[in-house]
């Protein structure tokens, strides 16, 4: 008999914690403020909460869009859609949950029954979903997916040979009875890209693509009724394809989805530790694993219990870090290699003691992106990566902790 597991399911809920990830949640009602004004209200915002709101915890951050009138969410999968789904049940609020990536077709009536919407990966995926929800005489919201050059999911429009036998698809797929084809979309590659640049390019050709599809079923009689293919970095970047909804989800977040992208948004999670240990470093001697790290005079460094398995990776080693003290805030680098529990930064001339927090990043608007930069990755990566051993708490509008 099958048996499943969660990490760090059994650890026990303490009081006092050596490591945490406080998630403000004023801060993302803010941000979901910000972007809805940016829509001015003529496209639906998609909070794309999936992978537990991007590492921040998915029922905490469900409960408070739902408060600013959000009422749409996409999640990865049925797993995540059916917590959304309960979530919503316990607030009495009705929102649509769509799932943008695969689901067993054999699940269709937990779909149906739930009342999420699922992506159309293909034709055949689409069949499949209909003979499941006949067998158990239910219909499935859908969406339908248009691969128009992610080249991941969906039905294929890359060219005028395409778009025409995607338009035959579209028709065949509407006459399944136990399909209710609500909307259609695409996912752009490269909408983070710079101004002007090859990004700009293709993401224009992405669009293309789309609308000319979209005509040509229109030319045929089939209206699909919603349409969105903006994620975060488009829905700033690109109002004319904002049509009825985008998709938002690391700007949620207070995150930057590129480069690119500059609005006045809050971060929403902050990493914190404490010291946990205080040690002279003498001139000559190195720090960690490897030795990297080597004192050229006398150093006070500090310990701090948090690691690689916690998601903080190796790659940050040399980022500077927040200690709040009792002399108020100071900066500090990362010295030595990170290991697996424990990480070192330089607190000499601080006037650090033991059990003094250490913000980790979150602490200004720039410092999850020098991470992310720092390790050569992007800012969705970082706090995706943050482990479920760092318990997440919540703070509201008033500062209090929930």
């Amino acid at each position: 008999m099958e048996h499943i597991y969660k990490l760090y399911s059994t650890l026990p809920e303490l009081e006092r914690r050596k490591t945490w990830a406080e998630i403000d949640l004023s801060a993302l009602r803010s941000n979901y403020r910000v972007l809805r004004e940016l829509t001015g209200g003529s496209s639906r915002l998609i909070a794309v909460v999936k992978a537990e709101a991007y590492g921040h915890g998915a029922p905490e951050c469900v409960r408070a869009l739902l408060a600013e009138g959000c009422d749409f969410f996409a999640v990865s999968c049925i797993d995540e859609a059916m917590a959304v789904r309960a979530v919503c049940d316990a607030e009495q609020k009705n929102a649509d949950v769509l799932i943008l990536g695969y689901t067993q077709p054999s699940l269709a009536y937990q779909l149906a029954r739930c009342n999420i919407i699922q992506a159309l990966l293909s034709e055949d995926f689409a069949a499949e979903l209909n003979n499941a929800a006949a067998a158990t005489g239910v219909t499935v919201r859908t969406h339908l997916a248009v691969d128009t050059g992610m080249n991941r999911i969906g039905i294929p429009a890359h060219s005028p040979e395409e778009i025409a036998a995607a338009v035959a698809a579209v028709c065949r797929v509407q006459s399944f009875h136990h399909l209710c084809v609500e909307g259609m979309f695409t996912h752009f590659a490269r909408a983070d890209e710079e101004n002007g640049g090859a990004g700009d390019a293709r993401t224009d050709e992405q669009a293309d693509r789309y609308r000319a599809l979209r005509g040509a079923l229109e030319e045929r009689g089939v209206y699909i009724p919603f349409h969105h293919v903006c994620n975060s970095a488009a829905a700033v970047r690109r109002p004319d394809d904002r049509m009825n909804g985008v998709r938002v989800g690391i700007l949620l977040f207070g995150a930057r989805p590129s480069d690119c992208v500059a609005l006045p948004l809050r971060p929403v999670m902050r990493l914190q530790t404490v010291i946990s240990h205080l040690h002279k470093l003498l001139p000559g001697e190195a720090v960690s694993y490897g030795g990297s790290f080597r004192a050229p005079d006398e150093r006070l460094i500090a310990t701090m219990p948090i690691g690689y398995a916690d998601g903080f990776l190796r790659a940050y080693s040399g980022a500077t870090v927040t200690v709040h003290t009792g002399t108020g805030r100071h900066t500090a680098p990362i010295v030595g290699r990170i290991c697996m529990d424990q990480c070192m930064i330089d607190v000499t001339g601080t006037g650090a003691q033991t059990g003094d927090v250490v913000t980790l990043f979150g602490e200004e608007p720039g410092q999850l992106a020098a991470c992310a930069d720092r390790a050569g990755t992007i800012d969705y990566e970082c706090l995706c990566l943050i482990s479920s051993r760092v318990p997440r708490v919540y703070s509201t509008e008033e500062g209090d902790r929930i």
